[in-house]
């Protein structure tokens, strides 16, 4: 029972992400492209420069909350020791590791075409360092999960 009150309370967090980052990316995009369609302003002008990195890290953000749902839903059925926790979290560090690699072609980009500037780079090296944490904390709840689903097989076995 415990589980599944668990379960509901991260299903809402997940939900409540999602819609969050749905709610940021589509008024961005609205903001730069529909409701201040000036071309003089720098931070519509930003996003309009970066719309495809923009959407290309929505997309990888929620193929990371849905790992975290199918996480949930283990959880939900009691089976948070499962192998298949150990591939969605591995899958979610893949999916922060492109992002990495996504934000490092951005900075390849600017320096390329001579357009760096101080702000957007230390933002782009902060999100850096963030899915750094986040792809080894991934890989370090990855290891945590496998090591308890065999110490749980080799449990079930003796009994």
């Amino acid at each position: 029972m415990k589980q599944k009150k668990i379960s509901y309370w991260l299903k809402a967090v997940a939900i409540a992400i999602g819609l969050l980052g749905l709610a940021f990316f589509v008024s961005a995009t609205l903001y730069a492209f529909i409701f201040r369609p000036d071309y003089n302003e720098p931070v519509p002008e930003y996003i309009r420069q970066n719309i495809v990195f923009l959407w290309i890290t929505a997309t990888f953000c929620f193929m990371i909350l849905f790992f975290f749902w199918r996480i949930i839903s283990e959880i939900s059925n009691d089976n948070s020791f499962s192998l298949e926790n150990v591939r969605n979290f591995k899958n979610m560090a893949v999916c922060g590791g492109f992002i990495i690699i996504e934000y490092l072609i951005r900075i390849i980009i600017w320096l390329i075409s001579g357009n760096i500037q101080f702000i957007p780079l230390t933002y782009t090296l902060l999100k850096i360092f963030v899915f750094i944490i986040f792809v080894i904390l991934c890989i370090a709840m990855s290891k945590l999960v496998q090591n308890a689903y065999e110490i749980k097989q080799e449990n079930e076995l003796t009994i």
